[in-house]
C-alpha cells in the first residue's frame, strides 16, 4: 500500500485484529473473521479488486467473493493449487520442472516404503498451512518416525519429500499482469536461520549463468497457470549447478522485500500494477548489490525498538519495523536493508545493524 498511495489509489484491509501491521497503513480497516460469508460480502462490496497478503485463507472463501463478480488476484483456483503442497509439487512435475521427489502418506508403513527407495533422511510435511518451517520435520532413521508423526500429524494430511542437499538456496520474484506481460526480478541467494529467511542477497552481477534458466522455470510457471500479481519462487541450486524448485508463494515474498529500496520499482509497486492490469515497472537493481537482513524476535514480549538511531546512523541503511504489537520468539518483527556497490560490504553493514537493533 505504501508503494501505490502515489497514484491515489484507496485500500481497504481485511484484519482478525484491530490495528494491524497493513491496517494501520490505511483509513480502512475492516475488522472480521474472513471464514465469516457476511463478513466477507461487506468487505467485497467496499472494493473493486481484491488481492491477498498470504495463502492461508480457505480457497472456497475466495471462490465466495468471486461469485460476488469481484476480481480476486490470485484467483481460488490458484490458491487451491498452491495451498496443498502436494498438488503443488504434481503441478511442477505434470509442468517438466524439476523439483523433490514426493509421495501421499497416510501411514508409517508408506514412509517406510517412501525411505526404502530413495533413503535417509528425509522430510515429513504437512500438506497445508506449513511456512517458515512449521509443518517440516527431518527423518534421520526411522527411529524419528514416531516423533515426527507426534509432532506434525494433527496438522492434517501428510507427505513425504526427499532430502535435497543443495549448494545454496536461490529464489526469485515473478510478475505478470492479465495482459501476459511479465517482469522477473534478479535470483538472490537465500540464507536460512532456524528455518526461517535470515539474509537475502541481490546483484545483477550474480547468477548471470543462471539468469536464462530461471526466467525460463518462471515463465512457463506463470503462464500455464495463467497467474496474476507477484509469485516467489523458492530453489534449490545443486553442486552440478542444475536447478530445483522447492515451493511457490502466491504473493509478494520475504526474499523480494530488498526490492522496496534495491530496485526501480518494488515487489510491492508491481503486484499492484500486475492486479490493476498496469504496465509494470523497471525491476532492475537501483545499486550493484543489495543485502536484507530479517528482524527476528528472540524473545516474548511487548514490541519496543531499541537503538534505532545507532542502526540509521549507517550509509544507505534503510529499517522497515512492521508495527506488530508483541514481539515473539521466530516471528518477523521488521528487516534491515543495505545497499552498496559490493555484496560482502553489505552484508557486513547488515549483520553489524542487526547486532545493533533490539525489538
Amino acid at each position: 500500500m505504501e508503494e501505490c498511495y502515489k497514484f491515489d489509489f484507496e485500500f481497504v484491509v481485511l484484519s482478525k485484529t484491530p490495528s494491524s501491521p497493513a491496517g494501520m497503513l490505511t483509513k480502512d480497516e475492516m475488522v472480521g473473521d474472513w471464514n465469516d460469508e457476511a463478513v466477507l460480502r461487506e468487505f467485497a462490496d467496499s472494493c473493486d479488486i481484491v488481492t491477498l497478503e498470504n495463502e492461508f485463507i480457505d480457497y472456497k472463501k475466495i471462490e465466495f467473493i468471486e461469485s460476488l463478480g469481484k476480481t480476486v488476484h490470485p484467483s481460488s483456483k490458484i490458491i487451491q493449487l498452491i495451498q496443498d503442497k502436494l498438488i503443488q509439487k504434481q503441478t511442477l512435475k505434470d509442468l517438466g520442472i524439476a523439483s523433490a521427489e514426493f509421495v501421499p502418506i497416510n501411514s508409517t508403513d508408506e514412509i517406510r516404503s517412501f525411505a526404502g527407495i530413495y533413503g535417509y533422511p528425509l522430510i515429513l510435511k504437512s500438506r497445508t498451512m506449513g511456512y517458515d518451517g512449521k509443518g517440516n520435520y527431518k527423518l534421520d532413521s526411522a527411529d524419528d518416525i514416531d516423533k515426527a508423526l507426534e509432532t506434525i500429524g494433527t496438522r492434517g494430511e501428510l507427505m513425504c519429500e526427499s532430502f535435497i542437499n543443495f549448494k545454496t538456496e536461490i529464489a526469485i520474484q515473478a510478475a505478470r499482469s492479465p495482459n501476459g506481460e511479465i517482469k522477473i526480478y534478479p535470483v538472490v541467494e537465500t540464507i536460512q536461520k532456524n528455518h526461517i529467511c535470515h539474509i537475502v542477497k541481490a546483484s545483477e552481477k550474480k547468477f548471470t549463468e543462471l539468469k536464462d534458466e530461471v526466467y525460463d522455470i518462471a515463465t512457463k510457471i506463470l503462464k500455464k497457470l495463467d497467474y496474476v500479481g507477484v509469485m516467489g519462487i523458492e530453489m534449490f541450486l545443486m553442486e552440478d549447478n542444475s536447478i530445483l524448485v522447492n515451493e511457490l508463494a502466491p504473493r509478494v515474498h520475504n526474499t523480494g522485500h530488498y526490492t522496496i529500496e534495491g530496485c526501480y520499482t518494488s515487489q510491492f509497486e508491481n503486484h499492484i500494477r500486475a492486479v490493476l492490469d498496469l504496465p509494470l515497472g523497471d525491476i532492475s537493481m537501483r545499486e550493484d548489490a543489495a543485502v536484507m537482513i530479517n528482524i527476528i524476535g528472540e524473545k516474548d514480549a511487548p514490541a519496543k525498538v531499541s537503538r534505532l538511531g545507532a542502526v540509521l546512523q549507517n550509509y544507505r541503511v534503510y529499517v522497515h519495523i512492521y508495527g506488530k504489537q508483541e514481539t515473539r520468539i521466530g516471528r518477523k518483527m521488521g528487516h534491515i536493508t543495505v545497499l552498496d556497490k559490493y555484496v560482502d560490504i553489505a552484508e557486513e553493514v547488515a549483520l553489524k545493524c542487526r547486532d545493533l537493533i533490539d525489538i
